[in-house]
């Protein structure tokens, strides 16, 4: 599970102006997504690959505190859910809560806005190992570089401590996107990402060549069939290419593709994912 996602950083920064105006009534955020995984399991053999449906839901109400011209908190309380189709053991719920700071450095539009967000999530999952706590920070630096130009630098920090101790995860991300405002209503989005830290390959055994590099296994069931869950340290490149539209003052639908290519020692897969979300900022 997640702690956050691109898709609501995106929506949050793409409703900006209507969400700094109407956060402090804790004005709700819904964000519905699905995405089509073609290496839902992580896996480097071909017969262990499985491709499948991953949809969510969150949930996001703000408020809003001013300190000064140019600084502002934010207080988010934070509902979610992951449900795959074919896969039930996959289903998780979770809860918790944001604090951000922003500092806008000067006046106009063209002036830099850093931010830093501490989050923390409760999670619920069908799998009882998958249960667990998930926390994380993000900080993220956007300068506009032109009327249609803007690029944001994020790094993010995050951990996730689970009851089976082959689904823990620790990472650190580093993105960089740029958009390009194609109309009032229309958005392109590039994104470039590097990550560091723990992912889960399932295959089917015997895999020494994973057993030596997994710092924890597991045998499960989530897939229908027998397999076994390795915990690996990697490190993950990612592309990607979104569109946005805005369907009216408060809506909008996100399009995207991304490919995340991970490799440590052996190991060595790509996954594809192909992206649709609806956010809704009520």
């Amino acid at each position: 599970m997640k702690l956050s996602s691109a898709h609501l950083v995106a929506a949050a920064w793409f409703f900006a102006p209507a969400f700094s105006a109407r956060a402090d009534n804790w004005a709700p955020n819904l964000t519905m997504t699905a995405t089509w995984q073609d290496n839902a399991t992580n896996a480097n053999a071909a017969s262990d690959r499985i491709g499948a449906l991953q949809t969510g839901a969150d949930f996001l109400a703000s408020q809003r505190y001013g300190v000064g011209r140019d600084d502002s908190f934010f207080l988010t309380a934070h509902l979610g859910a992951e449900w795959w189709p074919r896969f039930d053991g996959l289903t998780t719920g979770l809860a918790g809560a944001r604090v951000e700071w922003r500092h806008k450095f000067g006046l106009g539009a063209y002036a830099p806005v850093f931010s830093v967000e501490a989050a923390g999530d409760a999670v619920a999952a069908r799998e009882s190992g998958r249960r667990g706590t998930a926390t994380g920070v993000t900080a993220a630096l956007r300068q506009r570089l032109t009327d249609e130009w803007r690029a944001t630098l994020i790094q993010e920090f995050s951990q996730f401590y689970a009851q089976g101790a082959v689904f823990d995860r620790s990472a650190g991300t580093t993105a960089l996107e740029i958009d390009r405002d194609l109309t009032d209503v229309t958005r392109l989005t590039f994104r470039a990402s590097y990550r560091d830290g723990d992912i889960v390959s399932y295959g089917r055994p015997p895999r020494p060549d994973l057993v030596g590099l997994a710092s924890h296994r597991l045998a499960v069931d989530t897939f229908g069939d027998s397999r076994v869950a390795y915990s690996i340290a990697a490190h993950t490149v990612g592309l990607k290419a979104g569109v946005t539209h805005a369907l009216d003052q408060n809506s909008a639908l996100l399009f995207s593709f991304e490919m995340l290519t991970t490799n440590r020692g052996s190991l060595s897969y790509v996954n594809h994912l192909v992206s649709l979300v609806l956010v809704h900022q009520y």
